[in-house]
């Protein structure tokens, strides 16, 4: 590697870091409410810092890199609560094929059924209401800081955000009545 290319590099490290840096406890807050595993945030985390480490030249070029990078953390964490959910789904029919019962005490308890079911729900939004719903109902931000991180006008993203909460409130009343 010549010098000017090493010198390159170090720079690109500086900014990455200079980006990250301040904004490290919002990525990991953003991850940790849709993951709500100590294991998934961090596994999601790590994926979304990998993608922003890939793709840097363009999230530094966007108009708004903070919200670009929330999204990116956002997608990387349904990503991960999409492939648990398919795991304990391939676990439970391997079970149930083989006869096994899959619940034990701790399974069957009431709120570890609810997250499920909600987590559940929340990865059958599209991603723009999922994203949507997460920031202004779990973490309080404005509409228009929904706006800013979904790349859309501010009507969108409250559009987003209502029909987000009719399509969770349609999925999780439909996961009670089979209950």
């Amino acid at each position: 590697m010549s010098r000017s290319e090493v010198q390159r590099e170090s720079r690109q490290h500086d900014a990455y870091a200079a980006l990250i840096r301040p904004i490290e406890d919002e990525m990991l807050r953003a991850v940790w409410s849709v993951t709500r595993d100590a294991d998934d945030a961090e596994e999601a985390l790590q994926d979304a810092l990998v993608t922003i480490w890939r793709r840097f030249d363009r999230v530094q070029r966007h108009p708004n890199p903070h919200a670009l990078i929330l999204r990116i953390c956002m997608n990387a964490a349904y990503d991960a609560v999409r492939v648990k959910i398919r795991r304990r789904r391939r676990e439970a029919a391997a079970d149930s094929l083989f006869g096994r019962s899959a619940a034990t005490p701790a399974d069957t308890l009431s709120l570890r059924e609810w997250e499920s079911a909600l987590l559940d729900a929340l990865a059958r939004l599209s991603r723009n209401q999922a994203t949507a719903f997460v920031l202004r109902v779990v973490h309080g931000e404005s509409y228009e800081e929904v706006a800013r991180v979904l790349g859309c006008r501010e009507s969108t993203a409250r559009k987003h955000v209502n029909r987000g909460r009719e399509r969770l409130k349609a999925l999780l009343a439909a996961h009670l009545e089979e209950a």
